[in-house]
């Protein structure tokens, strides 16, 4: 009876335990059956991160290792390395390789997974699923042989050196760089293109969201782009360049540059405005001679059509049209005038270009060019023509007056402020045997005043006349006699000039009426101020004229006078 309850109990025992054992190998071959999508093995090569919505929950060591790598490629925020950020940093990197991805993965809740191959030749693929409200990415590189690459530990070096430098360019460039695939998205960018978003105020400055939003929404055909920032607007000079799918962007800042052209336009503005009221007219040429800034009254004076001038002939051009017009001197023959306009360019280029043309209808004109720094010419034309009558009738008024003054018996000369002679006549210079006006070696009055004196008997006249001569504040006049070494006598008389000049006349005694030339020995030692008290009957003839009656010698020569140039 034991024996059969133990036997019994044994083989239910047994029996237990075989389906026990049965059920765990079907569920071990269940199991091994429907492996999971991700296999805990630590030695995977595949990048594996879990999300749920944006956070990152887990990653094996190759997931975080990319993510490591990507933080640097420019997809930088105020926070750093958070989690926030990190499916924005990993969508950045692969939506180069798998278009549409942020598409695609909105629908991986309802798809419950989901498997992409990279449409370049990376050879990337990657496993999304959603289980349990986590998204599990799987990142795969089918392209590498054996998942590990040799290479030497100085190559790794060399290339993890050179990867920093070009990282360290990037962000510390100051010029904005991005680069954005064929639907145009941004997938990258570098720091001062972040930072420009900042300060545009199109972005969050605490977190960016990928794609970038587009700073220059639109591209002029110079390359010239203009953004409005908080405090004011900027300007960039805009260039592309093809980076296989890619296209690479770069602005350079050029505020400087576009502050000076405004300040230059503003400048011609301000100068061509001030051209166009200019009575002279002006024509300005460049390097190769070719018409760039005219103002209207070139127009006026020489009757070159508008039209003509705006079309930017060449100076040749503008010469020939001035010929037929008439607005320039004739020449003989038309070889002897090309060879002059060829000598005027060339002296104009020089600097020494200035002549007056002289016109068939009786204008004068006066021509001036002026070169500048960079090859430019200049030329000026003035009308003269009232000035050149005005000339020469001044000129007719006194060369008449001096022709009257030479005509006069007495010598007269007449010295400046500082002492210079400034004129003599032909009766001082017939006197006094020289003209101090044509004597470079004259020294002024002080010579002259020595000259008389050592031609003349000693008298102290002459050391009052140099006191009187010296004294520009003295007013009135200064009379007395004297003896040449010939005999002759003379009275002389020094007037102050307005200015501060003075003027010197001479007289023959023996010309003048009432006193006999024996008697001129009494009067050599005189010396007289003329003033109120002294009778008029006292004075000769010529010095009793009123003291108003001044004559203003002018410096210009003529026919017959004798005056210091």
């Amino acid at each position: 009876m034991a024996d059969a309850l133990f036997l019994g109990l044994t083989v239910s025992v047994g029996s237990a335990l075989a389906v026990l054992g049965a059920l765990m190998i079907m569920a071990g071959i269940a199991h091994r059956r429907t492996p999971p999508l991700f296999s805990p093995d630590t030695e995977d090569h595949d990048a594996v991160l879990i999300f749920r919505d944006s956070t990152l929950v887990d990653c094996s060591d190759r997931g975080r290792q990319l993510l490591a790598a990507i933080r640097d490629q420019g997809v930088q925020t105020d926070t750093g390395a958070s989690d926030s950020t990190a499916l924005d940093r990993l969508l950045a990197y692969l939506a180069p390789h798998f278009p549409d991805l942020r598409a695609q993965l909105a629908k991986l809740a309802e798809s419950g997974s989901l498997q992409l191959e990279s449409t370049d030749d990376s050879g990337l693929t990657l496993k999304a699923q959603w289980r349990c409200g986590l998204a599990h990415l799987r990142i795969s590189d089918t392209s590498a042989d054996g998942v590990l690459v040799a290479m030497d530990r100085l190559s790794y070096k060399a290339l993890h050196q050179e990867l920093h430098n070009l990282r360290d360019v990037t962000r510390a460039a100051p010029i904005l760089i991005w680069q954005s695939d064929e639907q145009g998205q941004i997938l990258w960018a570098n720091g001062a293109y972040i930072a420009a978003l900042h300060d545009s105020g199109r972005t969050n400055q605490q977190a960016l969201t990928w794609p970038l939003p587009e700073l220059f929404a639109d591209h002029d055909a110079s390359g010239r782009l203009g953004v409005q920032f908080s405090d004011g607007q900027r300007w960039y000079s805009y260039q592309t360049a093809d980076a296989g799918q890619m296209t690479l962007h770069f602005a350079t800042p050029i505020d400087a540059a576009v502050q000076s052209e405004f300040a230059r336009r503003e400048m011609m503005q301000m100068l061509t405005r001030t051209f166009a009221t200019l009575p002279i007219g002006l024509a300005l040429f460049d390097a190769d001679r070719r018409l760039q800034v005219f103002n209207p009254a070139l127009v006026d004076l020489t009757g070159l059509d508008p039209f003509f001038l705006a079309a930017r002939p060449d100076l040749g051009q503008m010469l020939y049209t001035l010929r037929e017009l008439r607005m320039l001197p004739e020449p003989r023959d038309f070889g002897t005038w090309r060879d002059e306009i060829m000598k005027m360019e060339q002296a104009a280029a020089s600097g020494s270009f200035s002549e007056e043309w002289h016109l068939d209808t009786g204008r004068i004109y006066h021509i001036t060019a002026t070169p500048q720094g960079d090859g430019t010419l200049a030329f000026f034309i003035q009308d003269i023509t009232s000035e050149a009558g005005l000339m020469r009738g001044y000129k007719a008024e006194i060369e008449t007056a001096q022709n009257i003054l030479d005509l006069l018996p007495d010598g007269v000369a007449a010295f400046n402020l500082a002492g210079q002679a400034v004129f003599a006549n032909a009766g001082y210079v017939q006197l006094w045997g020289s003209d101090p006006c044509t004597d470079l070696s004259d020294s002024g009055i002080e010579q002259a005043i020595r000259n008389w004196a050592l031609r003349c008997d000693a008298t102290v006249f002459w050391d009052q006349l140099a006191i009187f001569a010296a004294n520009s504040d003295a007013d009135g006049e200064l009379t007395g006699t004297g003896t040449l070494k010939s005999g002759a006598a003379i009275a002389l008389r020094a007037q102050r000039l307005v200015g501060g000049g003075v003027v010197v006349t001479f007289r023959h005694l023996a010309q003048q009426r009432g006193i006999p030339v024996a008697g001129l020995a009494h009067h050599q030692d005189r010396i007289s101020r003329i003033d109120h008290a002294a009778p008029n009957d006292m004075r000769p003839d010529y010095m009793s004229a009123p003291q108003d009656a001044r004559t203003k010698f002018r410096s210009v020569k003529h026919k017959g006078s004798r005056i210091r140039a």
